[in-house]
C-alpha cells in the first residue's frame, strides 16, 4: 500500500468553503500543493480536476513535468460535485471523456469519477439510477480503454454501497473499479468494515477519512460530518486496512479531508494523518 494526498484536503485553500466552515484566509495554487506533497514525501496525489486548468495545454504540460520531477504518482479526480448527474447529463459524460483524453496525454493511468452526490440520494430507487448509468459508464470505459486509462467510481453518497458494486459488475469492463471513501460509506448508513469487505476486491484507490460521529445523522449524507485527523475520530480504519490487506490491495491510500469544523488546520491534520497512516500500514 502507498500513501497519497487528495487535493480536496485543501479545498478551503482552493477557495471552496463548505457550509459550516471558516475561511482560513489562505489560497494555494496547484504548484503550492505539489510542493507540499513532495515535502511530505508521499507516494502520490489525487488531483481534483475542478481545481485544475486542464483545458490549457501549457498547464497540462507543466503539471505532467512537475509531477514527474517530484516523483509523484498521479490520479485525476473528475466530477466534483455531481459527476455524471446519475446518468441524466450527456454533457457531463462528454466532459469526462475529455478528461480521460487529458489523462492519457499526461501519462496519468487512473481517472476517478463520481456518478452523483448527496443531493441525488434517495431521489429514486437505486436500481433505476443504475439502469440509467450502465450505458453511460460503459461508454466511458470503452473510451478510456482505447486511451489506455483505468476508471474508478467513488463511493460519493449518491448510491448505496451495494448498488455501486452492482453498477461496476454490470458494466463488466476490465478497466473499471472503485474508489473507496471511508467516510462516504458511513454517511449513507453502511457499516464501514462490511462495506470495505464488499468493495475491497473492486478497489483501485482509497480516500482515507476519519469522522467525529458525536452528532452524526446516519443515512443523511448531507448532514454535519466533521473530519478529524486519521486515528483521532470514530471510524474503524484499522478494520478497513485489514480488509484491503486480505485481498492484496497495493494502491494509493489518499488522505482526504472534507468538512472541517471551526478552528481546523488542514495542513497540520494532513501531516498528522500521513504519520498515522504510515504506522497503521506497518502494523496492518
Amino acid at each position: 500500500m502507498r500513501v497519497g494526498i487528495d487535493t480536496y484536503s485543501y479545498h478551503r485553500f482552493f477557495g471552496e468553503i463548505r457550509e459550516g466552515e471558516e475561511d482560513p484566509g489562505t489560497r494555494w495554487t496547484t504548484w503550492d500543493f505539489v510542493d507540499r506533497a513532495a515535502e511530505l514525501r508521499v507516494d502520490g496525489v489525487s488531483l481534483e480536476t475542478c481545481y485544475l486548468d486542464l483545458d490549457d495545454p501549457t498547464f497540462r504540460d507543466r503539471l505532467a513535468l512537475t509531477l514527474d520531477e517530484a516523483g509523484l504518482e498521479a490520479v485525476l479526480a473528475w466530477g466534483h460535485p455531481g459527476g455524471l448527474e446519475m446518468g441524466k447529463s450527456a454533457e457531463r459524460l462528454e466532459d469526462l471523456l475529455r478528461v480521460i483524453d487529458y489523462a492519457a496525454e499526461m501519462g496519468v493511468p487512473l481517472v476517478r469519477l463520481v456518478v452523483g452526490t448527496f443531493t441525488h440520494w434517495g431521489e429514486e430507487p437505486p436500481h433505476v439510477s443504475v439502469d440509467r448509468l450502465v450505458p453511460r459508464v460503459e461508454a466511458a470505459c470503452r473510451h478510456a480503454g482505447d486511451a489506455g486509462v483505468r476508471l474508478s467510481i467513488e463511493t460519493h453518497t449518491a448510491l448505496p454501497v451495494e448498488a455501486l458494486a452492482d453498477l461496476v459488475r454490470r458494466v463488466e469492463a476490465p478497466n473499471l473499479g472503485v474508489v473507496l471513501d471511508t467516510a462516504n460509506v458511513v454517511r449513507v448508513g453502511s457499516d464501514l468494515v462490511e462495506a470495505a469487505r464488499l468493495l475491497a476486491p473492486l478497489t483501485d484507490m482509497v480516500h482515507m477519512k476519519d469522522l467525529d460521529l458525536s452528532e452524526a445523522g446516519f443515512g443523511d449524507p448531507g448532514g454535519w460530518w466533521p473530519c478529524t485527523s486519521l486515528g483521532a475520530g470514530d471510524l474503524d480504519l484499522q478494520g478497513v486496512l485489514a480488509e484491503l490487506r486480505s485481498v492484496g490491495f497495493e494502491g494509493l491510500l489518499c488522505v482526504e479531508l472534507a468538512t472541517l469544523p471551526p478552528g481546523s488546520d488542514e495542513d497540520r491534520m494532513v501531516a498528522e494523518s500521513i504519520a498515522w497512516l504510515l504506522e497503521a500500514i506497518r502494523l496492518a
